[in-house]
């Protein structure tokens, strides 16, 4: 007979089929979407708690879905994950939304460095609470009081693309996580 992997078990299916699996896969499979926010360690030493339940205080090697899925789940207890919290709390999407036009009426003398100025301070301090969006709006009222433009021109097109490019640099520049930025006229 061919010897079984110290780390593994013969997981037995609902179906009877069975398959040599290593507790750390199933652990895994089981465990679900939760596995992305526990650290690596805790799922390898929660896997070998398992297995070193049914290896050495059971005595087996062959377990079923549903006998590594009861014991898998208070061991998970026992490590401090509340089952019910399988799945990572949600947090809110945190969404900041300013009005470019308004950010530049403080500034009205020098308003093209100003803007940029502005927009810069603005940006890093919202990025420093790490939202998920940023929503700019009034782009075309910004772009056509700084050029002092009645209606909208190549001039015009022009600055309002170098602006988006600006806010774009400085949410690399300064965003600690993933976040989008949206840009409305």
């Amino acid at each position: 007979m061919i010897r079984l992997h110290p780390n593994y078990l013969i997981i037995k299916m609902s179906s009877g089929e069975q398959f040599p699996c290593p507790a750390e896969i199933i652990t895994v499979k089981i465990i679900g979407e939760a596995v992305s926010w526990m650290s690596e360690e805790v799922v390898k030493n929660i896997a070998m708690a398992v297995l070193h339940f049914f290896r050495e205080e059971q005595g087996r090697d062959v377990v079923s879905v549903a006998e590594f899925s009861e014991v898998l789940e208070d061991v998970l207890q026992s490590f401090g994950y509340s089952v019910g919290d399988a799945v990572p709390p949600k947090r809110k999407r945190l969404v900041w939304s300013t009005d470019i036009n308004e950010l530049i009426q403080e500034s009205e003398g020098e308003l093209e460095l100003a803007m940029y100025q502005r927009l810069r301070s603005e940006m890093k301090r919202l990025l420093k609470s790490t939202p998920d969006e940023l929503r700019f709006s009034g782009l075309r009222g910004c772009v056509k009081r700084v050029i002092h433009a009645q209606r909208w021109s190549r001039r015009c097109q022009t600055l309002s693309d170098q602006i988006v490019a600006f806010m774009r640099e400085c949410l690399d520049a300064h965003a600690a996580s993933n976040c989008s930025l949206v840009v409305k006229g």
